[in-house]
């Protein structure tokens, strides 16, 4: 199989890399900072690599985040390298799937045999019956003839041509379905928004399930096929062969649902593939149905250990008020508020699939109030009609009815009664994409089925055109400022995106931008605690700390658990010299959220302040113990250690910052200070040198190497060094004294 679709493997490998070849430096955006930026835990491979871990909701997911963070740190290119060899896994998954749909639906592609596809036998007997009355009619050599002429220009006999042509072309429109699902710009926000990586990856584990599931059922009938023809059993090989197929796709669909729970959907996929793919006839569904409740039952029970039912997430109400609790994201939406959102959202996404333009990273889209709100009631008759659409088509062209359905049952958990705190989100349709896909493809070579080269330039037009849009939208992702600006310029209602304009500007060195955008934020959702919190920090970098103080302060009004908003508070409160009240608000940021590095460092420099430095210690070696590489909690860790005469630890975490950063100039300095206290002075005056190499102008390197040259006799040297410490720092008084006594010893001798 693999090495007929080589060439199409290529395409879609070559086609991928070069849409996507504008992406690798794009930053971390929107929710990359609390995901991978942020996230702690993945930090430590370790962490995920218990059965239990990688049982929780897209802990899958973060194990690859941490193996990216274990080999590349924070460096955005390899996490946006994974994204895209996951793009190209699940193009090539889309080929196949399409090759498998297309070659079972083959049937349908003939006009008089095209009612009913292949797997229906009911078609078989009638055709078969048409066929007998039809030859007892062959001894009238009149009506005979007449026959023989009216087949000639019956439809069947015209169509033939158009017929072998269609199925001629399935690994063609395979291709181009494949393509189509790679080079959409819908897909960027599963690709190039790095965090949401879960969805790809879920879409992965979905289209592996369901193809091979299929691949089982097409082996079982090949089995009981050959089994009949022969007259014996199924032969050994096509059992394993369908054990095999059967186990990869049902761990395949619980890695999907581990990686994001919308996969939850996948029966009813797999139903619609067994209805219109494998089986249409009652007597065959009988056999099924109670395989597939016992099948059915199991991914109920794996879905409600995975979202916590059986861990203690349930509050004891009772089983339907537990699940319904445990399926509802937000309080703030009624499921029928959110319902009826949904079917305008729909009609959103549909009309992204036919013209992607206005694409957005966060459209903030209100919350409908009823069913009358809005255009509604307009909305959900244009999807009754869809599925009408889709109902009308299952004998005609299943493929349409196929890929409407698909469309519609893998947005089933995100776009129905469960309440998501954002109505809309492109990613979303990152799988149900494939729908789109598969119709597309199929109805421009169904109509063109006789002009194969005008369908394939039709088609490279569309993906041409898609690919470009694709890389044209990539661009915008290529900086925070300019994608924030996108959004605030589609819509300048989004107090979101304007807190988050601001952030980006800030981190530019934009303050004033970032003033008024936090501003505007305010003015349109004044109890927004984040845009609060976020001006107090430009003010504060003003240095205005005053005021800095009072939007602190209105942000805690707000949301009084704001950790982020505490741990800011201190810091200006500690820059006003009013310490206690800094170090009150640093351990109400730890009572909220006990493993705060940031807190637990700022509240170690306060103590330390205060003298306090058993205390500092400890909340220092806190640091450590959640964020091992936090360079300044090493550097300070030492500074409070050497204060306390414990010269060799301090030594051995002033190492440990020269590890992770070995130009910093000033930890060269106090190693070489700890080592002069040991007597070391030889090693002492490398890392002496060692700073100056860094930092040339550092006046206390000077005067510090120049001691210990003197210690070991050297007095030109120590001369030399103290003059230069002088001529950086003029007022340096311990400098000037140590240059009088070595030139008074000098004179001397």
């Amino acid at each position: 199989m693999f090495a007929k679709s080589s060439f199409a493997l290529i395409v879609i490998t070559l086609f991928t890399v070069i849409i996507y070849s504008n992406i690798y430096q794009s930053p971390f955006v929107f929710d990359d900072q609390p995901g991978i930026q942020e996230n702690l835990d993945i930090r430590n491979v370790g962490n995920y690599l218990s059965v239990d871990r990688l049982l929780k909701p897209r802990d899958i997911v973060n194990l690859t985040f941490a193996l990216n963070y274990r080999f590349g740190k924070l460096d955005v290119f390899g996490y946006h390298l994974i994204n895209v060899l996951i793009h190209i896994i699940n193009g090539f998954l889309v080929y196949f799937l399409s090759l498998t749909v297309f070659k079972q639906l083959s049937p349908s592609f003939t006009k008089p045999f095209g009612r009913l596809n292949g797997p229906n036998s009911k078609l078989k007997r009638s055709t078969s019956k048409e066929r007998r009355q039809g030859s007892n009619k062959t001894g009238r050599k009149q009506k005979s003839k007449k026959a023989r002429s009216l087949g000639r220009n019956a439809h069947p006999a015209s169509s033939q041509p158009s017929i072998i042509n269609l199925q001629s072309s399935i690994p063609w429109m395979s291709l181009v379905a494949a393509l189509i699902f790679i080079a959409h710009p819908i897909q960027t926000q599963a690709v190039t928004y790095t965090v949401q990586r879960c969805a790809s990856m879920a879409a992965m584990f979905f289209l592996a399930s369901v193809l091979f599931y299929l691949k089982a059922r097409i082996v079982a009938q090949s089995s009981k096929l050959k089994a009949r023809i022969s007259g014996s059993h199924p032969l050994p090989a096509f059992s394993f062969q369908l054990s095999a197929c059967l186990l990869i796709s049902i761990i395949c669909g619980m890695l999907a649902f581990l990686s994001k729970p919308n996969t939850a959907s996948l029966p009813g996929v797999i139903l619609l593939a067994e209805y219109l793919l494998i089986d249409r006839t009652w007597e065959g569904w009988k056999r099924k149905i109670p395989w597939f409740c016992l099948t059915f039952a199991f991914w109920g029970l794996f879905v409600l250990y995975v979202i916590g039912f059986f861990s203690g997430a349930i509050g004891g109400e009772g089983l339907l008020e537990d699940v319904s609790r445990l399926t509802q994201e937000t309080e703030n939406v009624s499921r029928w508020s959110y319902l009826c959102t949904q079917f305008n959202v729909l009609v959103i996404y549909i009309r992204l699939f036919f013209l992607p333009i206005g694409q957005n990273l966060d459209y903030l889209y209100p919350f409908k109030t009823g069913f009358f709100d809005g255009y509604t009631p307009l909305a959900f008759a244009f999807l009754i009609g869809i599925i009408g659409i889709g109902i009308w088509n299952i004998r005609k062209n299943p493929v349409i009815c196929f890929g409407i359905f698909w469309f519609f049952i893998t947005l089933s958990v995100e776009s129905s009664f469960i309440p998501i705190r954002d109505a809309l989100f492109e990613h979303r349709l990152y799988l149900p994409l494939f729908g789109f896909a598969i119709i597309v493809s199929y109805l421009v070579f169904h109509f063109l089925s006789n002009k194969r080269s005008l369908a394939l330039i039709l088609s490279l037009s569309i993906i041409i055109s898609l690919g470009l849009a694709t890389y044209l939208r990539n661009i915008t992702w290529q900086d925070n400022t300019n994608l924030w600006s996108d959004v605030v310029s589609k819509n300048f209602h989004n107090w979101r995106a304007h807190n988050n304009l601001g952030v980006a500007l800030d981190k530019q060195g934009r303050t004033e931008e970032a003033v008024e955008h936090y501003l505007q934020a305010l003015q349109i959702k004044p109890d927004y605690a984040k845009a609060q919190n976020n001006l107090g920090n430009a003010l504060k970098n003003q240095g205005r700390i005053e005021e800095a103080v009072e939007h602190y302060l209105q942000a805690l009004q707000i949301k009084p658990d704001y950790a982020k908003a505490h741990n800011n508070l201190g810091n200006a409160l500690k820059n006003q010299g009013r310490i206690e009240e800094a170090v009150e608000h640093y351990l109400q940021a730890l009572r909220i959220k006990p493993d705060f590095v940031e807190a637990h460092y700022n509240l170690g420099l306060a103590l330390k302040n205060q003298g306090r430095t058993e205390e500092a210690i400890d909340h220092y070696l806190q640091v450590l113990r959640i964020k091992p590489d936090f360079v300044e909690a090493h550097y300070n860790l030492g500074l409070a250690l050497k204060d306390q005469d414990r010269t060799e630890e301090a030594i051995e975490h002033y190492l440990q910052v020269l590890r992770i950063k070995p130009d910093y100039a000033e930890v060269h300095l106090n190693l070489a200070i700890a080592l002069n206290k040991q007597g070391r002075i030889e090693e002492a005056i490398k890392h002496y040198l060692q700073a100056l190499r860094i930092k040339p102008d550092f006046a206390e390197a000077h005067n510090n190497l120049a001691i210990a040259l003197f210690r070991k006799g050297n007095i030109e040297g120590a001369i030399a060094h103290f003059r230069k410490s002088l001529w950086i720092n003029p007022d340096n008084i311990t400098a000037k004294n140590n240059l009088k006594k070595v030139l008074k010893m000098q004179q001397t001798k």
